[in-house]
């Protein structure tokens, strides 16, 4: 006989059951009720409707009917969804299963398309190739989440601001061109952002309630975590540290990039270099060089640490963080020691901070938006309790 509950109880104790056979199982209907002080009949009741849902499958064959305590499992490969990290200089794919796994990625160059219709369309064509040589079948795709530079509403998923880096990317309604498109549920969000969720979720940041993410690549920007909630300001442009100014002649100097970002990212290094040298010189071999004695190139990446210090001072003084989190293709070379030296001089025992380099680095911003897309598509699902995703 069906337990009659309030339809509040009945989902409370449908998603319980759900998220402990996903975490803690296989399980048997027993062990479930005796986990959540459920009664059987009630969880029978909820296992039938989350196997009618496939979410939940039965160890049983259907036809069985002898076997008695059986287990049930989380129906992780009956869906999938796809991620996309969106940057400036390559895009990154990944295909997720409903427990938060990738199961396949690809990466390709970022286009240099003129026109952000053209941009999108060849994303879409690229998206479909990518679903193809999966092997998954179209109609499984149960959601599409998309990581990009830029200022983001993640509630109508439009890029309010874009990147410099990207064409035309200012009020570009990312979501309703990929839902109208792939007829699923599209999730957006600022990519630091989204790194930010995915370090939380299975990187550095893991267990932490307050935590900075700084992402230096071909821009500059940072995520916020404080107090278990992650913070997007008034209109979703908390953390855009690239426009952070640092001297008085700044200010009468207005920049589309932002003068931190002109001081501290890869593309900033690189125009400082390509000016000095009256050359084209990568991030990477500015640093091999000053390494190898270039005193003009160990200049610039002095100037590079020193600004980047002064931008985490700031942050520490205003946020008060467990942990800043460095990550980006320049974080690869940055003196580490050097940077907490400087840093730590200007910190006591109550605003010390750890300051690490990411180990995922742009893996972390897939992991994190394929979360975004799951806790939207699925919110049934719980992937990190406690944190305050939204």
């Amino acid at each position: 006989m069906e337990a009659h509950l309030p339809s509040t109880i009945r989902k409370l104790n449908k998603e319980m059951v759900l998220n402990i056979i996903k975490d803690s199982g296989p399980l048997s209907r027993t062990e479930i009720a005796k986990q959540t002080g459920i009664t059987k009949a009630t969880v029978s009741d909820i296992v039938k409707t989350l196997i009618d849902e496939k979410l939940v499958y039965d160890e049983k064959e259907e036809d069985d009917l002898s076997r008695r305590g059986t287990r049930l499992h989380f129906a992780k490969q009956s869906a999938y969804g796809v991620a996309i990290d969106l940057g400036g200089t390559t895009i990154h794919f990944g295909q997720f299963n409903l427990a938060g796994e990738c199961v396949a990625k690809d990466t390709i160059a970022t286009y240099h398309h003129q026109t952000s219709g053209d941009f999108l369309h060849q994303m879409a064509a690229d998206l479909r190739s990518f679903i193809e040589q999966s092997g998954q079948p179209p109609e499984r795709l149960a959601f599409i989440s998309i990581a990009t530079p830029g200022v983001v509403d993640p509630l109508t998923g439009v890029v309010l601001e874009g990147s410099p880096n990207l064409p035309e990317w200012k009020n570009i309604g990312l979501a309703r061109f990929f839902k109208d498109t792939f007829q699923v549920p599209v999730t957006v969000e600022n990519d630091v952002r989204a790194a930010l969720v995915g370090e939380m979720y299975s990187g550095a940041l893991q267990n932490l309630s307050s935590a900075v993410l700084i992402g230096i690549g071909t821009g500059l920007g940072s995520a916020v975590l404080v107090d278990g909630k992650v913070v997007r300001g008034a209109r979703n442009a908390a953390g855009e540290i690239g426009y952070m100014m640092f001297h008085h002649q700044q200010l009468y100097a207005p920049s589309s990039k932002g003068h931190f970002e002109i001081a501290c990212s890869g593309s900033g290094l690189e125009a400082a270099a390509s000016s000095l040298f009256k050359k084209t010189v990568t991030a990477e071999q500015i640093f091999v060089m000053a390494e190898t004695g270039d005193l003009q190139a160990r200049y610039l990446i002095e100037h590079f640490e020193d600004q980047l210090a002064i931008g985490i001072m700031n942050i520490i003084a205003l946020l008060n963080p467990q942990k800043i989190l460095l990550m980006g293709g320049v974080t690869k070379s940055l003196s580490l020691q050097q940077l907490q030296a400087k840093v730590g001089l200007h910190t006591t025992d109550v605003t010390k901070v750890s300051i690490e380099i990411s180990n995922l680095q742009h893996r972390s911003a897939l992991q994190g938006i394929a979360i975004l897309g799951l806790y939207q598509a699925f919110p049934a699902l719980q992937y990190m309790q406690g944190k305050q995703l939204y």
